[in-house]
């Protein structure tokens, strides 16, 4: 797991720069000597500073993280022709896209779009074989076009759209299970901007899950927490800019531990195969959570949970 420090190295920056470049360009060529010069090293140091600070070469990131978007794609893009997945996740070919997904999921790409992604992996949180059943049957109702409205998860009054702002975060990642870990890097966050006066109870608040937990290894799975800040550019400090935009949210009645994390997850897959094809959107990027955080009574500890969950959205 990374440091959990507010300090960000130089060096921790740029390789973040480069990671943050590969998820936006997956669909274009990612040469070693090209993502070398994004973080200003020469190809041989920079693939040695890679390595360290995320433990994947280059190349093998890259090839994870295009194996990762298609395998979301197919389970969530019904729409989306494999061949246009394959594009869309930097193949050349079909042929080579389904070789590479067979070879990296020991199933081709049709087979895992019909369901067998439920088999090869089965939910690390809870009830596995029951839920699994539960969202096969619910998908197979909507690939049938049978007009499925029966929400298991969510309750439709409560699902809104909104405009979030445009915003600079202060932005710091834990890599690891989102059941584990996360919240002692929302008390640092915390912390540091409590120490700064620069938290306040409207101070807008959100993690980005950037990991299907159905696909990436739990160990590998990436969380960044976001807290907006204004005029903050501090140089020890990894900041972002949040494009906002149209989101649809939904909000819990009580807001939810990250240990629970099968009822977002199951959530999640309602707004992703049951709201977006029938609501005239589609959403654009990960996921984001919006987060409350209060301090714990006579201790420095703080109690995170999420308040509601939120993707990005644009007309169809």
């Amino acid at each position: 797991m990374r440091s959990k420090t507010m300090h960000t190295s130089e060096q921790e920056k740029l390789i973040n720069k480069v990671e943050e470049y590969i998820e936006n360009n997956l669909e274009s060529p990612l040469s070693l000597k090209n993502l070398a010069s994004i973080s200003t090293y020469s190809p041989y140091h920079f693939q040695r500073i890679f390595k360290a600070q995320v433990g994947e070469t280059p190349a093998n990131y890259v090839k994870r993280l295009r194996m990762e978007k298609a395998a979301h794609l197919l389970i969530y893009e019904h729409s989306v022709p494999i061949t246009q997945i394959a594009f869309m996740c930097g193949f050349s070919s079909l042929s080579y896209f389904t070789t590479s997904f067979h070879t990296y999921f020991q199933c081709n790409p049709t087979n895992w779009r019909e369901g067998a992604y439920l088999e090869r992996f089965p939910r690390e949180y809870a009830d596995n074989s029951k839920k699994s059943k539960q969202l096969r049957n619910m998908e197979q109702e909507q690939q049938n076009n049978n007009g499925y409205n029966k929400y298991q998860w969510l309750d439709l009054e409560k699902v809104k759209v909104m405009e979030f702002p445009v915003c600079t975060t202060v932005k710091k990642q834990n890599v690891g299970p989102y059941t584990q870990g996360i919240p002692d890097v929302w008390e640092t966050v915390y912390h540091w901007a409590k120490a700064r006066d620069i938290i306040t109870d409207n101070t807008f608040i959100f993690g980005v899950p950037k990991s299907n937990p159905f696909i990436t290894p739990a160990q590998m799975s990436r969380y960044d927490c976001h807290l907006a800040v204004e005029g903050l550019m501090g140089d020890t400090l990894e900041t972002y800019q949040f494009k906002g935009g149209k989101h649809v949210v939904y909000e819990f009645d009580e807001p939810v531990d990250y240990v629970e994390r099968n009822k977002l997850i199951e959530c999640y897959s309602e707004l992703y195969s049951f709201w977006l094809p029938k609501s005239g959107y589609k959403y654009l990027d990960n996921p984001m959570e919006l987060i409350t955080i209060k301090p714990k009574k006579g201790s420095l500890g703080v109690d995170v949970r999420v308040k509601a969950i939120a993707l990005a959205i644009e007309p169809k």
